[in-house]
Formats: C-alpha cells, sequence, structure tokens
C-alpha cells in the first residue's frame, strides 16, 4: 500500500469513526455496545480513534471500515426506507398467502355441493366480503381511503353468528 492510500484509508476511517462515535453519543451506547452492535471485539474498538483514551491510537482494517459503513447507512437511513422494506416483505407475505387461499378454494369450486355447504357453515360471508373488498380496494389509493372512510364492515375473525 502507497503512502497515498494510507492517508486516504486514514481519512476514510477518521470520517467512519467520527460518525460512528456520533451515533453512540446520540444513541446513549457504551463502548461495550457499540461493538457488539458493529460485530467487533470491545478490546479492538476500544484502540480506535474517539474510542480511545490512550496515546496509541490504531486505524481500523478496510474491512472493519466496511463494515461499520454499512452498519451505519443502515442506522441513518429515512424511515420510509424501512417502511418500503416492510411494504414489501409483507407483500410476498400474502402473495404466498393468496396462493394458498386459491389452492384451497380451487377444492371446494372442484367439489361437490356438500363440500361447498360445509364452507358456507363455517366460515361468516361478512369476513370474505370485508377480506375480498380490502384485497380489491388496496390496488388503488383514491379508492382505498373512500372505502376506508365509508365501511362499516370489520372483520370479525370468523366468529361465528
Amino acid at each position: 500500500m502507497t503512502e497515498n492510500e494510507k492517508k486516504i484509508l486514514e481519512e476514510r476511517a477518521q470520517q467512519v469513526l467520527s460518525r460512528l462515535s456520533t451515533y453512540a453519543k446520540v444513541n446513549n451506547l457504551s463502548n461495550r455496545e457499540v461493538a457488539q452492535e458493529i460485530g467487533v471485539s470491545y478490546n479492538t474498538l476500544r484502540r480506535w480513534r474517539f474510542f480511545t483514551q490512550g496515546k496509541h491510537v490504531h486505524t481500523p482494517s478496510e474491512i472493519d471500515i466496511k463494515k461499520i459503513s454499512e452498519f451505519l447507512e443502515g442506522k441513518e437511513r429515512p424511515e420510509i426506507y424501512s417502511q418500503i422494506e416492510e411494504a414489501r416483505h409483507r407483500t410476498e407475505k400474502i402473495k404466498y398467502l393468496l396462493l394458498l387461499l386459491e389452492d384451497e378454494l380451487r377444492w371446494f369450486r372442484d367439489n361437490n355441493p356438500r363440500a361447498r355447504e360445509e364452507f358456507r357453515k363455517e366460515l361468516d360471508a361478512s369476513d370474505i366480503g370485508y377480506i375480498s373488498s380490502l384485497l380489491t380496494m388496496l390496488t388503488e389509493e383514491d379508492r382505498f381511503k373512500r372505502w376506508l372512510a365509508l365501511t362499516t364492515t370489520r372483520f370479525q375473525s370468523f366468529k361465528r353468528r
């Protein structure tokens, strides 16, 4: 590694450690808690700038700098990114549930009237309508807002009448 590359690495390390120190102070974290959160040993963290009282300051390795940067980016992201990730995760779950639901409903569709009669006895038509309506309205925000304001029915967890 050339002197110039060492200098660049040290400057980057200083910037990242400054951000980490600020994160620790804002969140009132001890050095042990910070070390645990970023996945380094407490003894390693203690030797870095902003986390040591000693004269011998060490520069984190490139791997540690990258690890800290990724950690901080995850913590410093606006809340909207977390909401988007959560929405994607829940959408995937709904996709799987819809596949399961369609498979089960197909069985009733292809079976005899007695099977469908049992279906009707066990499930509340209002709950089925509510879920169906909610799924449809979630596909367009304006329709969803109107539906939400006007609907008086709520899911009853298939409680018997």
